[in-house]
């Protein structure tokens, strides 16, 4: 069996704005909090030590480190106790969180207590996400519920990939280039394209390589799209998104 690459469970796609629970409040992500930094980095080495006693494998933060991480969440898809797996994921999408932030450019968010309140955001394009619910569906793959108890309580459960709001989303948001009539929403366009692509095998489909490898691509193919529309090429920091976090939908 395989998937389309941009393909998703509908109540969390793999590319789009994050969704709202309904009938609960939205708690915004909190911005630059003290511990951020010191909360990923105690994760990241938690985990490493974790898998290094277990596969006899030093990390050493290179795309290629992805596979022992993967094979290492793998073991654990038959665990249902909820701290174990908390535990795993939050070690697991720290380190893929930081290897995004090291490879290609971005920064952490949170509270600095809460591996689920971290999201990365990405610096080359305006994309954000959770490493540590991707984490979890790493490890538990398709049946994985948003309600499952083997989540750690916290914020919504979303593993997608969060771009910024449409015109048609968000009549207020204040870009310096506002999109013309004629052009499309990133989200909806990159649906497309990767719809356009080979399938990826089932088994792969929510491993953290394949969803470093999907990122790349949707910054390779959002960097030509806006090419192609006339868009300057720019950096994006926290105050770029800064607006659509606090409104609740990351």
């Amino acid at each position: 069996m395989s998937k389309p690459r941009g393909d998703g469970r509908s109540s969390a796609p793999t590319i789009g704005s994050a969704p709202r629970a309904e009938g609960r409040p939205t708690e915004p992500v909190t911005s630059v909090a003290a511990g951020v930094p010191e909360l990923v980095e105690a994760l990241v080495r938690i985990f490493a030590e974790q898998l290094q006693r277990s596969l006899e494998v030093v990390l050493d933060g290179s795309v290629e480190s992805l596979a022992f991480v993967d094979y290492y969440l793998s073991l654990a898809k038959a665990e249902t106790r909820e701290p174990i797996i908390s535990l795993l994921a939050a070690g697991a999408g720290a380190y893929f969180g930081e290897l995004v932030r090291r490879q290609i450019g971005g920064a952490w968010v949170g509270n600095g207590q809460d591996p689920r309140r971290l999201r990365l955001l990405v610096e080359p394009q305006f994309v954000y996400f959770s490493p540590v619910d991707q984490a979890y569906e790493a490890i538990a793959g398709e049946g994985l519920d948003p309600d499952d108890p083997r989540i750690a309580p916290g914020p919504v459960f979303d593993s997608s990939f969060g771009l910024r709001p449409s015109a048609d989303e968000d009549e207020d948001d204040e870009r310096d280039d506002p999109p013309t009539p004629d052009e499309e929403d990133d989200a909806t366009w990159l649906q497309q394209r990767l719809a356009e692509l080979p399938p990826v095998p089932e088994d792969q489909f929510y491993s953290l390589t394949c969803r470093f490898e999907t990122l790349q691509l949707m910054l390779e193919l959002l960097a030509a799209k806006h090419a192609g529309e006339g868009r300057s090429p720019q950096r994006y920091g926290l105050s770029d998104y800064v607006e659509v976090l606090a409104r609740g939908r990351a």
